[in-house]
C-alpha cells in the first residue's frame, strides 16, 4: 500500500492543480493570498517553505495549505507529518475526503487503532469498508463495526467461515440488518442457548421474531428481557388488544414513550387521576413526549372544570399545541437585532466567488464563511447567513440562522431561519393547487432543511422528501407529466409534486390542515388506523398518533407553519 501512496497522491494534486490554474485573475487586492497559494502549490516541491507559512494561518488559506502539505508530505514518505497537517486542517474545516486523508496517514505512519477510528466515521464508504477490513484482524470485530456502520452485507461476507457464538451473534444482527429475518432468528438463537441472560440480546431477538410475524414468540424474548423489553412488550401488547397486559408492561419500563402509553391506556380507560400524575410528571420533564403530555393535561383539567391546574398545564404548552386546543399564541419574544456590520470574510467571500468562476471559488467562499461563523458573534453569523440569501443558498443561510436563533432570538435570525426559500415557485404551486405557501416552506423546514439534494434512509428525496413511488404516481398518474427519478432534486418539480400531494391530503382529511401534516409523515392509512375510534376535537389528535415520529412532526411542522405566519404576517 505505502508503495502506491506517492504516485497516487502525487496525481491528485497534478489534477487538482490544472483545475485551479484554469481563472483569469481579474481579483480584488484581499485574496492576494489565494493568488501566492496557488502559486505555491503548483510548484510544490520548491515551495514547501512558504506553504508552510501559509499553513500557520487559521482561515480558508491555512486550511487549504495545510490540505495541500500534508498530501505533499505524505506522498513523500513523511506520514507523520501528513496526519498533524491533516488534522489541523480538520479542526478549522472538516470534510469527509480530508478525513480520509488522515486515516491513511495515520495508518501509514504505524498508528493503526487511530486510523480505524477515524475509518469508522466515514462508513460505509467503500474505501472505509476496505481500510475496516484491512486493519482490524478479527473478523467478529470488523463485522460488528461494519453492521453498525451500514455495511452489513460487507459483515456477512467477513463472517462467512467463522465459527462461534460471537460471531453467530454478528451474523445475526447483519442478516437482520439486510432483511434475512429467518436466517438472523437462527443465529440469534444459537447465541442465547449458550448466553441466555443476556436481555440486550433478547430484545434484539425480540425486534427480530416481531418483524417476522412470530409475535407469541417475539412476546416470550421480550419478557426475557426483563426491563430492556417492558416497552416493547406492551406495544406489542397493545397492538393485540390486550391493553391490561399492555399497562402492567410499560409500568415496567423508565422510557418516558412508555409512559406516555401507560397514561394514555389509563385515560382510556377511566382512571383520569392515574393518567393525570403520569401526565404532569412528563410535561415538567425535558422528553420529546413533554409536549404531548402537557396537551392531555391542559385538557383533562380544562374538561374536569379545575381552570386552576389548567393554567398551570398551559403554560408548558408549545405553540403548535396551544393553537390546537384553540389557546392564543403569543408572538414570540423579540431581542434587539444587533448592529448591521460586514465581516470582512463577507467581502473576501464575494471576491472568491467571483474571481475563481466555478467549484473552487464557492468552495474556498463556503470553507472561510464556515471557519468565521465558528469563531465569530452573533452578528457575523447574521451578516454571513444574509450573504448566503443573497447567493441564492437557502441551505445554510437557514442554518446560519438557527445558530443564532438559540442565543439571540432576534428578527434577522428569524428571516434566516425561517427563509422565504424558493418564494415564487413555492407561490406559483400553492396558489396552483390552493395550498397555505407558508404551510409548504414548514413542511419544506422540516423535511429537509432546505437541502435540494436530501436522500432519507427510507430513500425519500428532496426538497419535499418525495418517495421515488409516491413522486412517480403523482406525475404521471395524477398531473400527466413526464416523470424523471433524478428531477426529485429540481426545487420546482419537488414542490410541484409535494404541494400537490398536501393539497391531495387536504381533500382527503376535510381541509383539516393538522390532520393533512400528520397524514404527510405516517401515510393517510395509518392515520386512519390510528384514529377509526374517532377523535374528539383537533387537540386530541395527536394523543392518536400512534407514531412517536409523526407526533413530534405534527408539532415541529405546526410550529414552523405558525412561526411563519407570524413573521411575514399571514393570517
Amino acid at each position: 500500500m505505502k508503495g502506491l501512496i506517492g504516485p497516487l497522491v502525487l496525481l491528485g494534486l497534478l489534477v487538482g492543480l490544472t483545475a485551479f490554474l484554469l481563472w483569469t485573475p481579474a481579483v480584488a487586492p484581499h485574496i492576494g493570498d489565494y493568488i501566492r497559494l496557488a502559486e505555491a502549490r503548483t510548484h510544490l516541491s520548491s515551495s514547501v517553505r512558504g506553504l508552510e507559512a501559509l499553513a500557520g494561518r487559521d482561515d480558508g488559506v491555512g486550511w487549504q495549505a495545510r490540505s495541500d502539505l500534508g498530501r505533499w508530505y505524505l506522498a513523500q514518505g513523511a506520514a507523520r507529518e501528513a496526519a498533524a497537517l491533516f488534522r489541523s486542517a480538520l479542526a478549522l474545516y472538516a470534510t469527509s475526503d480530508l478525513r480520509a486523508d488522515l486515516a491513511v496517514a495515520l495508518e501509514a505512519s504505524g498508528r493503526p487503532g487511530d486510523a480505524l477510528g477515524e475509518w469508522q466515521q466515514l462508513l460505509p464508504r467503500r474505501d472505509a469498508v476496505q481500510a475496516v477490513l484491512r486493519i482490524e484482524p478479527d473478523p467478529v470485530r470488523a463485522a460488528s463495526i461494519l453492521t453498525r456502520g451500514g455495511a452489513a452485507t460487507d459483515a456477512l461476507a467477513t463472517l462467512a467461515a467463522v465459527g462461534g457464538t460471537q460471531a453467530a451473534l454478528e451474523r445475526a444482527r447483519a442478516l437482520a440488518a439486510t432483511g434475512k429475518l429467518t436466517e438472523a432468528l437462527v443465529e440469534f438463537e444459537r447465541f442465547l442457548s449458550s448466553s441466555p441472560g443476556d436481555a440486550g440480546v433478547h430484545l434484539e431477538y425480540g425486534r427480530a421474531l416481531e418483524r417476522a410475524g412470530a409475535l407469541d414468540r417475539a412476546l416470550l424474548a421480550y419478557r426475557a428481557a426483563g426491563a430492556a423489553g417492558a416497552y416493547a412488550a406492551g406495544l406489542l401488547l397493545e397492538s393485540l388488544g390486550r391493553e391490561d397486559d399492555a399497562l402492567a408492561a410499560y409500568r415496567q419500563s423508565a422510557e418516558p414513550e412508555a409512559k406516555w402509553r401507560a397514561a394514555r391506556l389509563l385515560e382510556s380507560s377511566g382512571r383520569t387521576p392515574e393518567a393525570l400524575v403520569l401526565y404532569g410528571e412528563l410535561a415538567r420533564g425535558a422528553h420529546r413526549v413533554g409536549d404531548d403530555a402537557a396537551l392531555r393535561l391542559y385538557l383533562l383539567h380544562t374538561r374536569r372544570g379545575e381552570p386552576t391546574k389548567a393554567a398551570e398545564a398551559r403554560r408548558y404548552l408549545s405553540p403548535a399545541l396551544a393553537w390546537l386546543a384553540g389557546v392564543p399564541v403569543p408572538a414570540p419574544a423579540l431581542t434587539s437585532d444587533p448592529p448591521r456590520a460586514s465581516p470582512p470574510v463577507v467581502s473576501l467571500a464575494t471576491d472568491l466567488v467571483q474571481a475563481f468562476p466555478g467549484a473552487d471559488g464557492r468552495r474556498w467562499a463556503e470553507i472561510e464563511l464556515a471557519i468565521a461563523a465558528a469563531r465569530g458573534t452573533a452578528a457575523d453569523r447574521l451578516a454571513i447567513g444574509e450573504w448566503y440569501v443573497a447567493q441564492g443558498d437557502w441551505r445554510n443561510a437557514f442554518r446560519m440562522g438557527s445558530l443564532v436563533l438559540g442565543s439571540l432570538p432576534c428578527r434577522r435570525a428569524y428571516h434566516l431561519a425561517y427563509p422565504l426559500a424558493w418564494w415564487d415557485t413555492v407561490l406559483r404551486w400553492a396558489g396552483t393547487y390552493g395550498v397555505d405557501p407558508y404551510l409548504v416552506l414548514a413542511v419544506i423546514r422540516e423535511e429537509s432543511g432546505f437541502l435540494p439534494t436530501a436522500v432519507s434512509s427510507s430513500d425519500a428525496r428532496g426538497l419535499m422528501q418525495l418517495l421515488p413511488s409516491t413522486a412517480r404516481w403523482i406525475a404521471e398518474e395524477k398531473l400527466r407529466i413526464p416523470y424523471r427519478e433524478a428531477d426529485l432534486f429540481a426545487p420546482d418539480y419537488n414542490i410541484r409534486l409535494g404541494t400537490w400531494y398536501l393539497r391531495h391530503l387536504l381533500d382527503q382529511f376535510g381541509g383539516d390542515l393538522a390532520w393533512a401534516v400528520a397524514a404527510y409523515n405516517g401515510g393517510p392509512g395509518n392515520l386512519r388506523r390510528w384514529t377509526a375510534d374517532g377523535v374528539a376535537s383537533p387537540a386530541d389528535l395527536p394523543a392518536a398518533l400512534r407514531s412517536p415520529e409523526t407526533r413530534e412532526y405534527l408539532t415541529k411542522v405546526l410550529n414552523a407553519w405558525l412561526t411563519y405566519r407570524w413573521l411575514y404576517g399571514g393570517e
